[in-house]
């Protein structure tokens, strides 16, 4: 694919989870870190990184224009590295988010903030997936809790839908999830895991198409049949 060509494709959003050898903590997410800072290609643009716990030591996004070139940019960029014991990758290809909760992240989630930031992974009943997206959508605001996205992950083994969340602490957001997510109709499950750092990686220009591609400044958005967005 040529360079012209890049603007007719529709990129997708890939979460990648990197398990780390125990005793290499520090060295392998450096090395990853500045791997994923170095990167640079319209094929393959990494966004940002977090330190997860409960379910691995590493977590970073990216937007993936060119799926071959991810493959190789997983084997040259992200397994080589010292340390990295094996990767997990789940794609999402659209979403709604609060623009402005997302840009400020990596000031609210890291080790001296007093916020925290926790990721819900969403098992929907089948056939219930559009009702049930849209309602939790339509939460209504919460005085202690920010949803910072709401993106579908259908595809993966693991859940139907992400969202990320950002609170004053855990019992906050545990509270949430249990009285507002784990009640909604359709959800079947869920597993939560928390954001414990936020470093973003992307370029100015990636985080703009970011927004324009995959999210709105309405979190609250419109979920209807043939909807691309989500």
């Amino acid at each position: 694919m040529t360079q012209a060509n890049w603007a007719a494709v529709q990129p997708l959003l890939a979460f990648v989870d990197a398990d780390i050898v125990s005793g290499k903590d520090e060295l392998a997410r450096e090395a990853l870190l500045d791997n994923l800072r170095r990167y640079s290609s319209p094929g393959v643009a990494p966004l940002w990184v977090n330190w997860m716990r409960n379910r691995a030591d590493l977590r970073f996004a990216c937007l993936v224009r060119d799926v071959g070139e991810f493959n190789d940019f997983m084997l040259d960029t992200v397994r080589c590295v010292e340390g990295v014991r094996e990767t997990r990758t789940v794609l999402s290809f659209g979403g709604r988010a609060d623009i402005d909760t997302l840009l400020d992240l990596e000031m609210e989630v890291s080790p001296n903030s007093q916020m925290v930031a926790a990721s819900v992974q969403i098992d929907v009943e089948a056939g219930e997936d559009r009702a049930c997206f849209q309602a939790l959508l339509d939460l209504p605001p919460h005085p202690d809790v920010r949803r910072v996205w709401l993106l579908n992950s259908y595809h993966s083994s693991d859940a139907d839908l992400m969202m990320l969340l950002l609170g004053k602490n855990i019992a906050t957001l545990t509270g949430y999830v249990m009285s507002w997510i784990r009640t909604t109709p359709g959800v079947i499950d869920t597993e939560t895991s928390t954001v414990l750092d936020w470093r973003w990686v992307a370029s100015p220009e990636n985080i703009v198409e970011l927004c324009e591609l995959f999210f709105s400044h309405n979190f609250r958005g419109q979920y209807l049949p043939g909807n691309t967005d989500v």
